[in-house]
């Protein structure tokens, strides 16, 4: 038996779909032939039985093994089932070695289908006359197509029957446009799965984690993870992310267990998990096949501060490269007022509409800030709106500081002006009177000037008892 050539980044059970499709032969007679059943449950992307099916084709085991299945992503993420597994899906036990895939486990094994991008069987079509199933369409978890940013279309098998003659991807249907989160995680899951077919690394990902964290500032000097900020920032870029029948994503954003388990040593976890991590943390996989932890100290994060100086540093960074706002806010979790105060204050320029907001009128609100205007007055004379004020205000170094402490001395002189005009209209009142009458400055210069007021209030008068 000759099967048809494979095409790039084509599936074994794609190949085997096209040649039941062309040769005419039934799938049942197909399976009798090669795997010894008529009954076999051919798995999608971890198809058992390859050195039988190798010697029935004349091919290589190893090459399909490694270049048309999934088994190297699992291998690579469960090198503790690795070998077993190997030894399963070479041999005809398809059945053992999908529990040793552990994705009954993980509640992945029961719901099995095939995705597909509409545009690339559209190129495909037109590239070699037929559409086929891309392998990398077929890690779990991914929604997004590697090549193009939309999402994948999926078709969902029966529980023992998957090969199905002239199942193939259809060009049909609208595409619907991927999130960026998506779209990298497909890009980071197909760049591995290349790299992986070629050599196949023994990497401790618990430890390196913890060492690409420690770089981060995400922990401590005593070695603990500051789980709620790394949940916070880790959450925000994820929050994009579409759910689905085979995606284990974070369950609500007070979950600690998702990253704390990946940072736990001995884990068994989905592989998308580590690919979500994996590209939040890496953003490349030759980074994390070739990562060697930094001999350079660790940020210092005492009372948050080294923290927010490389927050602080990765905004600017983006803004700089052109990314919009809102997709700065995506990665780094910082509003919209934070980034225009930030980018106005180390003078990052920011394409934004409208733009009335220009240097010369920064100035003005600037100049007026300066003399103690209001800035609902700044406002209203400059026809902006308040929040526009206020961001150019604190953009400004010490100017914040200089208008509270004007506001602290208008108030003090409104309340010195109230008590002393008080004293002039009732020369012979008493402590208590003024106290009563007086009552909001009163208590406003005891607790911030307390020593003016002692001396402008009049003496204190001796109490006197009852005449016996």
């Amino acid at each position: 038996m000759r099967l048809p050539s494979p095409f790039p980044d084509e599936l074994l059970l794609g190949r085997l779909i096209r040649h039941v499709t062309v040769s005419g032969e039934t799938a049942g007679a197909l399976a009798k032939r090669v795997f010894g059943s008529n009954r076999a449950s051919i798995h999608p992307f971890l198809t058992a039985g390859l050195r039988s099916l190798a010697d029935s084709s004349q091919e290589d085991a190893e090459v399909l093994l490694f270049q048309q299945t999934l088994a190297p992503l699992f291998f690579f993420y469960l090198p503790s089932h690795a070998e077993r597994l190997q030894t399963l899906v070479l041999a005809d036990e398809g059945a053992k070695a999908l529990r040793e895939s552990q994705l009954p486990s993980f509640g992945a094994g029961s719901s099995v289908c095939l995705k597909w991008c509409p545009l690339c069987a559209t190129h495909d079509l037109r590239e070699f006359g037929v559409t086929y199933w891309h392998r990398s369409h077929q890690i779990p978890g991914i929604t997004a197509c590697f090549k193009h940013p939309v999402l994948l279309q999926r078709v969902e098998l029966e529980r023992r029957q998957r090969l199905i003659a002239s199942l193939l991807p259809t060009c049909n249907g609208y595409p619907r446009p991927a999130s960026g989160i998506e779209s990298r995680v497909a890009a980071f899951g197909q760049n591995l799965l290349v790299r992986l077919g070629a050599d196949l690394p023994q990497i401790e990902f618990t430890t390196t984690y913890r060492h690409r964290l420690r770089e981060l500032g995400f922990i401590t000097i005593g070695n603990q993870v500051r789980r709620q900020h790394l949940l916070q920032r880790f959450a925000v870029e994820v929050e994009q992310y579409r759910p689905g029948p085979d995606v284990p994503l974070l369950r609500s954003r007070d979950d600690y267990r998702y990253i704390s388990e990946l940072l736990e040593h001995g884990g068994s976890h989905h592989p998308f998990r580590h690919l979500l991590f994996g590209t939040w943390l890496f953003h490349e996989p030759e980074k994390l096949l070739d990562y060697k932890p930094s001999q350079a100290k660790p940020l210092s994060i005492k009372d948050g501060t080294g923290e927010r100086l490389a927050l602080e540093q990765r905004c600017l960074r983006l803004l700089r490269e052109g990314r919009s706002m809102a997709e700065v806010y995506r990665l780094t979790g910082k509003s919209r007022c934070y980034l225009k105060r930030l980018a106005i204050r180390q003078g990052v320029p920011l394409n934004l509409k409208p733009r009335e907001l220009i240097s010369d009128l920064q100035q003005r609100i600037i100049r007026m800030a300066r003399a103690g205007t209001h800035r609902k007055a700044i406002s209203e004379r400059c026809g902006i709106g308040i929040g526009s004020v206020e961001q150019v205000i604190a953009s400004e170094p010490g100017l914040v500081a200089r208008r509270k402490q004007c506001h602290w001395e208008s108030k003090r002189r409104r309340c010195r002006v109230r008590i002393a005009r008080y004293r002039q209209r009732h020369p012979d009142g008493i402590r208590q009177v003024i106290k009563k009458d007086c009552n909001a400055e009163f208590f406003w210069l005891y607790g911030n000037d307390r020593e003016w007021l002692q001396q402008a209030l009049p003496p204190p008068k001796a109490a006197t008892g009852r005449s016996r």
